[in-house]
């Protein structure tokens, strides 16, 4: 396996391992998101079929979501689903020995992947 390859599946691994903190930082960018667009739980609720409790847990990290749901949830906050995955993309930058653009900034989750990294 090469170098770039090795660093993605470490970084894969890493996520799987850490996927309440995964789950939190979902939650709070799609809380975030929500609270920036002035949308309450009770209209987010109506927009995505879903219990205003079940979005409380899920903007808390409490729940994590399926792909369905991430989805639904993009579609009620007028988004492109992009708009959240690219905070936890692996991306790299051959000139600059795999940079992680995506992943640095500011997400707690992304300096713990790239803190692993560097002692791996």
């Amino acid at each position: 396996m090469n170098n770039l390859s090795s660093e993605i599946v470490n970084v894969n691994q890493y996520i799987i391992n850490h996927k309440d903190e995964f789950n939190k930082e979902i939650g709070c960018l799609i809380k975030q998101v929500r609270k920036r667009k002035d949308i309450s739980i009770d209209t987010m609720s109506a927009r995505t079929l879903m219990v205003p409790s079940y979005i409380s847990k899920l903007e808390n990290g409490m729940n994590g979501i399926s792909l369905n749901k991430f989805v639904v949830v993009c579609n009620a906050l007028e988004i492109r689903s992009q708009q959240i995955l690219d905070e936890f993309l692996y991306s790299s930058k051959i000139q600059d020995d795999l940079l992680y653009e995506e992943l640095q900034k500011g997400k707690n989750l992304s300096k713990n992947i790239i803190n692993f990294l560097k002692i791996n």
